[in-house]
């Protein structure tokens, strides 16, 4: 390879490096700062081929529609109750220069822009109770205007940041776990308590119930007595009525029969008697043995 062939192939290599080292490709997603040594110079926009000077640098920023998913804040509200917000915040970068300034990276924006979110949070919510926050008010729509208010105020302050907050929304707003334990034992001796006015009342229930039983059954235990004396009264009657007519019949025949049933029920098995032979309560069996 002669000389002048060796210097054109340096040339061109030379000439490549530059400009691999100028040219830059933005995507239609993203926007782009030129650098020098640190210092913006040009903000780019324009998707497709762009050119700097070799010794700049380009930092990228993206121009989509971002979420943020912050940690849970805690909050307290205008009644003293602290609860527990869980929110997330839809945002864009609108100026890279600012952004740049302000945080450097893209991602020291976010913790900027989180911080900002999170105490305007407070700062609204703290207005309201905690009755309203989770009711969400009269109307039942607190909720949308509290978030409503949260995005104006912190969209306002985030343009410092070279940002446009587009929506704020609250997933859940819980108490803190030792709240929530207190909470919960007072639903549990709520729920005790009115478990034992139930029980209480259906014992009492149960006492009214039996005692209008038990007085119904002496009722009828009385009645039924009453009607078994009337009975009873009645076949005594007709009994001695009939004794009465047989006697008048037969004396002695009726005499006898009424021995014998008296036999029959003093008389059983196994059963002595201490009487004297000449009783009148043997008289028939000596009529017998005569």
């Amino acid at each position: 390879m002669s000389p002048k062939q060796l210097m054109i192939v340096i040339s061109l290599g030379l000439f490549g490096l530059i400009a691999n080292m100028s040219a830059f490709i933005l995507d239609q997603r993203e926007q782009a700062l030129v650098l020098q040594f640190g210092n913006p110079q040009a903000v780019v926009t324009d998707a497709g081929l762009h050119f700097k000077l070799p010794w700049q640098s380009v930092q990228y920023f993206d121009k989509r529609l971002l979420e943020s998913d912050a940690s849970a804040n805690e909050v307290i509200t205008q009644d003293k109750k602290s609860i527990l917000v869980d929110n997330y915040t839809r945002w864009r970068i609108v100026d890279p220069l600012i952004v740049y300034q302000a945080a450097r990276t893209q991602t020291g924006v976010v913790s900027r822009m989180e911080d900002v979110v999170r105490g305007k949070v407070r700062e609204v919510l703290g207005q309201h109770t905690l009755h309203q926050i989770v009711s969400g008010g009269d109307q039942a729509n607190l909720r949308a205007e509290l978030m409503q208010v949260i995005r104006e105020r912190a969209d306002a302050d985030a343009s410092k940041l070279g940002i446009h907050i587009v929506d704020v929304r609250i997933k859940r707003a819980d108490l803190p776990q030792e709240n929530s334990e207190a909470v919960f034992m007072r639903m549990k001796a709520e729920r005790q308590r009115i478990a034992k006015e139930y029980r209480s009342e259906g014992e009492e229930a149960a006492r009214e119930i039996r005692a209008k039983a038990e007085k119904e059954q002496k009722i009828v235990l009385a009645d039924a007595y009453k009607q078994s004396e009337i009975i009873r009264g009645r076949a005594d009657a007709e009994a001695t009525k009939i004794y009465a007519a047989a006697h008048n019949q037969d004396p002695k025949f009726y005499a006898f029969i009424r021995s014998l049933e008296a036999y029959k029920a003093s008389i059983g098995e196994g059963t002595r008697l201490v009487v004297s032979p000449e009783s009148e309560f043997f008289n028939f069996f000596e009529h017998s043995s005569k």
